[in-house]
């Protein structure tokens, strides 16, 4: 003969977990969690639900009862374990996700160094190569200026040579009138020599 108690417990602990479920469900909806089967207030929920089946079965004496919290029980645990894999792959994703950004990050701030590093580089070589062009106008305007002396000096050299040879000229051909004047004076006084001894002739 079944036990009554027994026939009306499995219905009761139902109805009374049914009531139950009611403010978890809200509470999952609202947090987004109402197609959520391995949310953790709804896992406690059945999990207590599992045991109070367990225990009242074995009380009363309903084996199937106490099944039913077993099979119950197991399905829990088969959630919870479900539910600490996916938290364990959402870890996973989270520490991969932070590695990527890290990665991205660090990928971002190389390229920040290497374009410094070029925009640096490029700076440098435009400052040289100004350098480099006043360095050059420099020389340059060195060698005008010095090509410029030189023309002026060789200007005044050859002004001095010419000027020394006009000197040079100028008295060749002063020495060459008194040389003429000279040979004119002494022709003059041997004209007049011969002509005196001439005369002295023709008075004896």
């Amino acid at each position: 003969m079944s036990n009554p108690v027994s026939a009306v417990a499995g219905p009761v602990v139902s109805l009374g977990f049914g009531v139950a479920r009611v403010p978890v469900g809200l509470l999952a909806r609202l947090t987004g969690n109402g197609d959520n089967p391995e949310w953790g207030p709804a896992l406690a929920v059945d999990s207590v639900e599992a045991g109070v089946r367990q225990v009242l079965g074995s009380l009363l004496g309903d084996p199937g009862l106490a099944h039913q919290g077993d099979v119950q029980d197991a399905r829990v645990d088969q959630r919870s374990q479900a539910a600490e894999r996916e938290a364990a792959a959402d870890a996973r994703r989270d520490v991969a996700d932070e590695r990527h950004s890290d990665r991205r990050e660090r990928d971002e701030q190389a390229r920040e160094r290497i374009r410094e590093q070029e925009k640096e580089q490029r700076r440098r070589l435009e400052q040289e190569k100004e350098q480099r062009q006043q360095q050059a106008k420099k020389k340059e305007e060195q060698r005008k200026e010095q090509a410029a002396k030189a023309e002026q000096r060789a200007q005044e050299v050859a002004d001095e040579h010419a000027h020394e040879a006009r000197r040079t000229r100028v008295e060749a051909e002063s020495e060459a009138v008194a040389a003429e004047r000279e040979a004119a004076e002494r022709s003059q006084e041997a004209l007049e020599l011969a002509e005196a001894a001439d005369a002295a002739r023709r008075r004896r």
